[in-house]
């Protein structure tokens, strides 16, 4: 048991020493450690990391550029006497914020179900029934 133990701290001291010996890019959390002939996989993850990173910016430009004017009609309206650049304030607070527009609200009361159908559906007699969802 010591053995396998001693065998396991030797191999996991090694492996980090080898890590330390490569460079690691300080100013990037997803630039890994290379091996000697510069790993394919590592490159592919970096490249999946860079498209995740453009495609995120381009949905936080798509929820800016649709929810800014709904921000703007908003405020004007709950607040018609502030200034264009304090209006202009609220919008970009609530932004960095994540402002979410909710949906109006459904009214209450039933909901709304379709004609019924007629409650006599028997053609008179020698003629079609007058509905045409009588079956």
């Amino acid at each position: 048991m010591r053995l396998a133990m001693a065998l396991l701290i030797t191999l996991l001291t090694g492996c980090a020493g080898s890590k330390l010996d490569h460079g690691i890019d300080p100013q990037s959390r997803t630039d890994n450690t290379f091996d000697q002939t510069g790993s394919v996989w590592t490159e592919e993850r970096k490249a999946l990391y860079h498209q995740a990173r453009e495609g995120l910016r381009q949905s936080r430009d798509r929820y800016i550029a649709t929810t800014r004017p709904v921000l703007e009609r908003k405020f004007r309206h709950e607040y018609p006497d502030l200034t264009d650049t304090d209006i202009e304030t609220l919008v970009n607070e609530a932004l960095e914020k994540g402002y979410r527009h909710e949906a109006e609200p459904r009214p209450d009361g039933p909901v709304r179900l379709p004609p019924q159908r007629p409650l006599n559906c028997m053609p008179p007699p020698g003629g079609w029934p007058s509905s045409p969802n009588c079956y």
